[in-house]
């Protein structure tokens, strides 16, 4: 019976000590006004301003893993047109999506004019899934604050998108910025 307590004394030590770590480190963290990652929402990050022929759209960085040159695509057969194929990004194999076909606007592997053009994507992940998403150009990564109320999404007046969750518009020049919807992107 000693040999039962010992244990147990000797575990509710160890879990007396846990609490002990994670309450300095709770403490330490209000007291530098540090964040948990968790606890830090989309208004924290700055968004990433990308343009699909002509049209500016935006995504939040708490999305964005990196902003890369596309190296070889290995296509897969009877994929969608959106999907032209996988690509390796910082040694994993990422599937990537084509948002000019996607919305309708060709597509950029047809598009390039040889081999050696180089196409951008960004890796965004959403949940437990990376994906590599084709843009033209990188505009600017800015804080967005400017959201127009009401323009796009289920109860919308005038847009709905599955894409595309909302509108906005630049700080610096006030053009409209539509705002990707990364987590409708995994349904892809």
């Amino acid at each position: 019976m000693s040999n039962d307590n010992t244990v147990n004394d000797a575990t509710v030590e160890e879990l007396k000590e846990k609490l002990r770590n994670e309450l300095r480190e709770e403490l330490r963290r209000e007291l530098l006004g540090e964040e948990l990652e968790e606890d830090r929402t989309e208004k924290d990050y700055p968004w990433i301003v990308f343009a699909v022929d002509g049209t500016e759209y935006g995504v939040n960085s708490k999305y964005v893993l990196s902003i890369e040159i596309i190296g070889e695509i290995t296509p897969i057969v009877d994929a969608a047109s959106h999907c032209p194929g996988i690509t390796q990004s910082r040694g994993d194999m990422i599937d990537l999506l084509d948002l000019r076909a996607l919305f309708g606007l060709g597509d950029y592997v047809s598009a390039r004019e040889s081999e050696d053009d180089r196409v951008m994507m960004m890796v965004i992940e959403t949940g437990d899934k990376k994906r590599g998403v084709i843009v033209d150009e990188i505009v600017s990564v800015e804080y967005i604050t400017n959201f127009i109320d009401g323009v796009v999404g289920e109860t919308a007046g005038s847009v709905t998108s599955h894409y595309i969750r909302e509108v906005a518009t630049r700080e610096k020049t006030d053009s409209p910025v539509l705002i990707l919807n990364p987590e409708s992107l995994n349904s892809l």
